[in-house]
């Protein structure tokens, strides 16, 4: 089950940062603004919190056991 889940979350942030890259940072993208700040800050931003939140999930579903642990 971890093993599954673990490699749903590395799927799901190599999407996201694809995605990201290759559809949501244009250059000169700056409408829409959300309280001012230009698509392209807020959105990446989103994107980050993201793959941080998915990092955090994979640490805590890593497969793999350190073989030096006691």
């Amino acid at each position: 089950m971890k093993s599954k889940l673990w490699k749903t979350l590395v799927l799901a942030v190599i999407i996201l940062t694809v995605g990201a890259f290759l559809f949501l940072f244009k250059e000169h993208k700056l409408e829409p603004t959300l309280t001012g700040i230009p698509f392209t800050f807020w959105t990446g931003f989103l994107v980050n919190v993201l793959v941080v939140f998915a990092t955090f999930l994979g640490s805590k579903f890593f497969p793999f056991e350190d073989p030096k642990k006691p």
